[in-house]
Order: structure tokens, then C-alpha cells, then sequence
């Protein structure tokens, strides 16, 4: 039965007051409430688990905040892998991003606390229990009120810090309620994407892995064979880097590769797949790319890549790539070996020609005359 039905019923209506005074008139109104507010939390568990990146998810439960009440900040520290420790912040002022500096390496101090109290606590206890100033006073800036661990199979992915409410009203029993369960639905949330992004990243550059690349690459095929369009691979990997990591140690190869990841990275177009293949060689994948333009592209890398200085330990670090390119233009049967085995061919061509340079794969007269007899 419904409460629109329950409520036109003569009997409720003729006990009205006598329901109303014993207060099950006020409860079947919270009743209510409690449900409206479940159903809202469900609907946005719901859409937690749609966002595709944690920059999604953020500024999901930013909304779903702000439509509850606004802290004066709010601070998201949240490892950005399973097997790196690196850290990366989100931060607001009035629900308002902000940039800060935030003094803290890791999260591995704060993981006994976490297993202790489990959900959200005040910052006192938080304080109290931690009892080491180098670990609190990098939070202390933040004013924080309550603290909500992002805890997941892997230990503690981040944590999440509340600032007083604007109205200076201190968050009652339903807020903190409500915090408690949309912070577990965003724990889940947070560790599938970081799941995600591990199974298809390397975990040093952050570039996408060999499989992922891989398979774009069979999609990109399946797609070119439908639309008769063409796209393109480049392969390249670093001159000499045995002779470089003998030379200055492999702690200086390392910094050099992630040099020369972002440096890669913000060199190509945004729709560009650009994945580590293994060790000093990298892949980019180019969707409806030409051979004449994947060429280019490719120079564009290799100049950029010249001119790139690398500094380590007081010392001024160059280096120089080779480069090869292999284009699909639908009229052969290609697959994704092929395509990686000719770029690699070229790759070789450019290696015995004297390194730092450029080679596009070439197919031979047979090719052409199938290209030729198709057009006409």
C-alpha cells in the first residue's frame, strides 16, 4: 500500500491527532525522508561507477556534495597507482579548485591509523591517535574537521579531508552518515579506475602498456577494413642506450625515458596512442593518418627529441631516437604483427643508416598494382 492511499483512509483520518501526538505521524515522515535519501544515494553510487577517471569521479561527488551542504575545503590525496607511490591532490576552497603545495610523500604513516578506525572520523581523534607533528602539520593548513580513508584490497589508496561547513555549523549525525556511505561508493569508484589504469599503463612512464597498444591497434584495423581509410604506426627507440646506461648508470636511463615519455606525449595530437613497447622503445599508434603524414609526425618527434636536454646529477644528459613507419590504406589484408613487424623493419633501416633519423616503410610494386586496379 501507498502512502497517498494510507493517508486518504477515514481511520488514519479520524485518529489524525491522536497519531500526531504519539509522534507516528513524524516518524512515517522521516520514514520518507530516509528513503528519498537512500534512493538518492544509490542513484549516485550508480553514476560513481560510470565515471571513466578519477578527474571524473572528483568532480561527481563535488556535485553530490555541494547539493548537500558546502565545506570551506575539501582535499582529495590519492595515490596514482598500485605499485608507484606517487601522490596526487585535488583541492578546494568553497567547492572552488584550488592549487596547493602539500608536504607529504607517501600515505604508507597513515596506514595503521586507517586500519583502525575504518570509516569517517573526526580530525581530533585523527590527531591524537597519529601524535607525530612532521605527519599532521602538512594537513593542519586545510583547518580539517573529519578525515574519510580511500581503503581498497591494495591498503590505502587516499584520503580524504573536510573542512568546517561555510555556515560554521558543525556536520551533524546524517551528514556524517551520508559522507561515510558516498566515501565507500567513491572508495570502490577510485580503485577501478586505478585498476584499470594499471592494467593498461606502464607503471613507470604512465604511457600505455604493449597489450593496450595492441589492442587499438586490431580496432583501428577493423575499422580502416569497413571505411577503406588508412592509419599509421611509428616505432622508435633511443640510439646507443646500452653505451648511454654503461656510461651514466641506469638510474640516469630511467630519468631519461621519463623525459622522453613526456616529452613524446605532448608532442603528439590528443587522439594519438602512444604506449611504451618495452625497455627504450615506444609505439604510436596514428588513426586516419596517412603515410606522408605519418612521416611527419614522426620527424616532429625526432627533432623534438634532439633538442631535448635532460639534467641529472649536475650533468646536461642528450639523446637521439630512430625512428620507422608503416601505414594500412586497406588494400591489403594487414594484421597488427605485420604492421608492427614492417614500422620495426624501417626502424632497422634507419639503425644502419647511421641512427637519428627517419625510414617509412615502402611496399613493393605488387601493392601498387592492387591499389592501382581497385581505383579504376
Amino acid at each position: 500500500m501507498e502512502w497517498e492511499d494510507l493517508a486518504n483512509n477515514p481511520l488514519l483520518i479520524n485518529n489524525y491527532d491522536l497519531l500526531k501526538k504519539i509522534g507516528i505521524l513524524e516518524y512515517i515522515e522521516k520514514i520518507k525522508v530516509d528513503n528519498r535519501n537512500q534512493e538518492d544515494l544509490i542513484f549516485e553510487a550508480y553514476n560513481i561507477f560510470l565515471k571513466e577517471s578519477v578527474d571524473e569521479l572528483v568532480a561527481y561527488i563535488i556535485k553530490c556534495l555541494s547539493d548537500k551542504f558546502i565545506p570551506s575545503d575539501l582535499v582529495f590525496i590519492l595515490n596514482e597507482g598500485i605499485s608507484i607511490n606517487k601522490l596526487k591532490t585535488y583541492a578546494y576552497h568553497n567547492m572552488n579548485s584550488c592549487i596547493i603545495s602539500l608536504d607529504i610523500d607517501s600515505l604508507e604513516p597513515y596506514e595503521k591509523f586507517f586500519r583502525k578506525y575504518t570509516g569517517t572520523t573526526s580530525f581530533t581523534l585523527f590527531e591524537y591517535e597519529i601524535s607525530n607533528q612532521n605527519l599532521i602539520k602538512p594537513l593542519e593548513v586545510f583547518n580539517p574537521e573529519i578525515i574519510v580513508p580511500i581503503k581498497g584490497l591494495s591498503g590505502l589508496y587516499g584520503m580524504i579531508l573536510f573542512g568546517p561547513k561555510i555556515l560554521a555549523e558543525e556536520y551533524n549525525k546524517q551528514e556524517i552518515d551520508y559522507i561515510d556511505k558516498l566515501m565507500k561508493f567513491t572508495s570502490v569508484g577510485i580503485q577501478n579506475n586505478i585498476h584499470y589504469e594499471h592494467s593498461v599503463k606502464d607503471s613507470k612512464t604512465g604511457l600505455y602498456n604493449h597489450n593496450f597498444f595492441v589492442s587499438r591497434t586490431n580496432e583501428e584495423l577493423a575499422r580502416c577494413r569497413r571505411n577503406k581509410q588508412s592509419f599509421s604506426l611509428i616505432v622508435m627507440d633511443i640510439d646507443n642506450f646500452k653505451s648511454f646506461n654503461d656510461r651514466y648508470g641506469h638510474l640516469a636511463g630511467d630519468e631519461v625515458i621519463l623525459c622522453l615519455a613526456d616529452r613524446l606525449k605532448h608532442t603528439l595530437r590528443e587522439g594519438d596512442i602512444l604506449s611504451r613497447f618495452g625497455g627504450e622503445e615506444f609505439t604510436v599508434l596514428l588513426p586516419e593518418t596517412e603515410r606522408k603524414e605519418a612521416y611527419t609526425t614522426a620527424e616532429r618527434l625526432r627533432t623534438e627529441v634532439e633538442k631535448m636536454e635532460v639534467f641529472y646529477n649536475d650533468i646536461t644528459l642528450k639523446i637521439t631516437i630512430s625512428l620507422g613507419v608503416s601505414t594500412y590504406d586497406w588494400v591489403e589484408n594487414l594484421t597488427e604483427k605485420t604492421m608492427i613487424e614492417r614500422a620495426d623493419e624501417a626502424l632497422y633501416k634507419s639503425k644502419k643508416r647511421g641512427r637519428n633519423q627517419t625510414t617509412a616503410f615502402q611496399s613493393g610494386l605488387l601493392h601498387k598494382a592492387k591499389k592501382a586496379n581497385k581505383k579504376s
